[in-house]
C-alpha cells in the first residue's frame, strides 16, 4: 500500500516543523500575520545566523508551509496556511470491524 498524494503532503509539513527551530520560525511569522517579515527582520527576531536562517527556510519551503515573495530587493516570508485544510474531518466514516458491538 503506497501512502496517498494527502498523506505525503501532511509528511512534508510535519517534517517541515520537524526541529525546534523551524517551530520558532513558524512561530514568529504566524504572530506577525499575512503579510509577513522581510529576511533580515526575521533573522534579527530569531537570532539566527544567516546560514542556519537559510537552511531551515528552505526545509519550510520543502514543507510548502512558506510563501516567499520578493519586494524591491528583499525577500519577505509569510505562512502558507493552506496545508492546514488538510486537517479537516474524514468526508466518509470508517468501517467498523465485523465484531464491533455497540454498547449503550
Amino acid at each position: 500500500m503506497k501512502p496517498t498524494a494527502k498523506q505525503e503532503v501532511l509528511a512534508s509539513f510535519f517534517n517541515a516543523l520537524a526541529h525546534p527551530r523551524r517551530q520558532m520560525i513558524f512561530q514568529v511569522l504566524r504572530e506577525i500575520g499575512r503579510e509577513g517579515m522581510p529576511y533580515q527582520s526575521l533573522q534579527a527576531r530569531t537570532g539566527l545566523t544567516r546560514a542556519t536562517l537559510s537552511f531551515h527556510l528552505r526545509k519550510m519551503g520543502e514543507g510548502q508551509i512558506l510563501n516567499r515573495k520578493v519586494k524591491g530587493q528583499e525577500s519577505w516570508y509569510s505562512l502558507n496556511l493552506s496545508p492546514f485544510s488538510l486537517f479537516s474531518a474524514p468526508t466518509s466514516t470508517p468501517a467498523r470491524p465485523s465484531n464491533y458491538r455497540k454498547t449503550a
